[in-house]
């Protein structure tokens, strides 16, 4: 590639949502990202990441540091040898890199091209509300717009945790399944009292129910065989996932693009896993549609077509950033081939820290 870096923009943004979204971690009541914008002659590539406190031991901070540290000294060199020397150097950071990661794998591809139209793929859609009344009005709400995967979550108080979820589950239309999702909210002994309580009628599995490290209890909790368990922040480097496999705790693991780093190795570890017989999915609840839309590409190209993804997280903010935007149609999530606008007058009204490098062109 004869093409050279012109220019580089970074923004931390603080994007309001459309109501909070309750987790057993934290309540969210915007999206914390930090977005990256690379330039070549004609050409441009954007990342981004976002943040969850409690979720991940990277920061924001973290990401906007390492983007100092890189973006002047990148200026004027080839795409494709920067990519490969921060892939390497900064393997280990994951969610500190993945904005730049993979605003470069972007721009070098000039966006992932399908040659089909429209990626078209089933989405999961997130069961809110703080009341029963609400809890089945949304879940009638999503079902009637053609999901047919829901999110529930628990990790809160065993007892409450079950009563919500069995009113959303006499709620559920004939074909309908529920991820039940803990973000380690949970003991060993309230995991255990869960699922021996639980109902398993519509339950497609239970995710995280306890702390990342915990998987010697985790393999006690698959004995009990009520409901496939279901690993996400555990797995947050290859060593994790050989150690699912290796010890059997899980019958399902979830990849986030920002745990990988890159869309390549998102790619390389959903093939792996599935090699290994464990169900995949993928997708970040917690992103903005830049994200999503990569791991959209991802799932694409992988063909992981038939489970429901979870890169949902852009339906929860008030304001989207790409243009054309990616569109929900009868439960299925719709990305335009080739790539789209990033609307960056529009993110730069919710921005608290702003840097540029070189020249970046309107």
């Amino acid at each position: 590639m004869d093409e050279r870096i012109s220019g580089i923009s970074a923004l931390r943004t603080r994007l309001p949502l459309i109501r909070p979204y309750h987790l057993s971690l934290v309540t969210l009541d915007h999206f914390e990202s930090i977005l990256v914008r690379i330039q070549t002659n004609g050409k441009e590539g954007f990342g981004e990441t976002t943040h969850v406190p409690g979720y991940f031991h990277e920061t924001p901070e973290d990401a906007w540091h390492l983007i100092e540290k890189w973006a002047p000294e990148i200026i004027a060199r080839d795409p494709q040898s920067v990519l490969r020397e921060i892939s390497e150097t900064e393997r280990p950071l994951s969610f500190a890199v993945t904005p730049l990661i993979t605003a470069l794998e972007e721009l070098i591809h000039t966006s992932i091209k399908t040659g089909r139209g429209k990626v078209r793929l089933p989405l999961m859609g997130v069961v809110q509300g703080e009341t029963t009344e609400e809890l089945i009005a949304d879940t009638e709400k999503l079902q009637d717009s053609g999901f047919r995967t829901l999110k529930f979550k628990v990790g809160f108080d065993v007892d409450q945790d079950l009563n919500r979820l069995r009113a959303v589950q006499k709620a559920l239309m004939a074909g309908v399944q529920i991820r039940v999702d803990a973000n380690q909210g949970y003991s060993f002994d309230q995991a255990e009292r869960f699922l021996k309580d639980l109902d398993p009628e519509g339950i497609e599995l239970l995710e995280q129910p306890l702390v990342t490290d915990a998987w010697e209890e985790m393999s006690r909790l698959a004995l009990l065989r009520t409901a496939p368990l279901m690993l996400d922040e555990a797995i947050v480097s290859e060593a994790d996932l050989d150690r699912a496999i290796e010890t059997g705790c899980a019958q399902a693991v979830k990849f986030k693009l920002m745990k990988c780093g890159s869309l390549a190795e998102l790619a390389r570890l959903i093939k792996k896993a599935r090699s290994a017989g464990l169900k995949v999915i993928v997708g970040n609840g917690v992103a903005l549609d830049i994200g999503c839309r990569h791991e959209a590409l991802v799932l694409h190209e992988t063909g992981l077509t038939e489970d429901a993804g979870e890169m949902n997280g852009f339906l929860k903010c008030k304001e989207q950033g790409l243009d054309p935007a990616i569109e929900i149609e009868d439960g299925h999530i719709l990305v335009p081939d080739g790539q789209p606008k990033v609307c960056w007058d529009v993110l730069s009204r919710f921005a608290v820290q702003e840097r540029v490098w070189g020249r970046i062109e309107s």
